[in-house]
């Protein structure tokens, strides 16, 4: 009877020291956007069909915005074309967003795009542009998002 009382003391000892441990402990599971930014630009003669666009190495800023409202619910500054964006479920709407660059000077193989300073008008376009995309992010998962940037003013 005695080792029956003894062996009794020990699992409740070790119960009432493990449930601590576990009970503080949270699964929680966090959800957002992941993806890359691609550059979709076509030097020179495009091929058909078009090769597979390589992720975009210069400075791009990906913004998360609520779809309902547009308020802006993060960003992230890349360079390597790749991103993850916590975020909690929910609609929203993704961007890639270029850095302004230089405004379009016409030269040989490039065309500004309308509006551009170069046709006389005082606004000016920028040659890079980006995309943006319509994601629901669902709780406990990370919603894969393929964005493009292009160069507009190369033909």
């Amino acid at each position: 009877m005695r080792r029956g009382l003894t062996a009794l003391m020990v699992l409740s000892l070790v119960a009432a020291l493990a449930t601590p441990a576990t009970a503080g402990k949270r699964h929680n599971k966090p959800s957002g956007v992941k993806g890359v930014v691609l550059n979709s630009t076509c030097y020179g003669a495009c091929a058909e069909p078009p090769p597979p666009a390589p992720p975009y190495t210069g400075p791009v800023t990906v913004t998360v915005r609520r779809a309902s409202d547009g308020v802006l619910v993060a960003s992230r500054e890349t360079s390597d074309g790749y991103f993850r964006i916590r975020v909690k479920r929910g609609h929203y709407d993704v961007s890639a967003i270029p850095p302004n660059p230089p405004s379009c000077q016409p030269q040989p193989g490039q065309v500004c795009p309308a509006g551009s300073g170069a046709q006389g008008s005082a606004k000016i376009a920028p040659c890079m542009t980006g995309e943006t995309k319509r994601v629901q992010v669902r709780r406990h998962r990370f919603t894969h998002v393929e964005l493009h940037v292009q160069n507009v003013c190369i033909v």
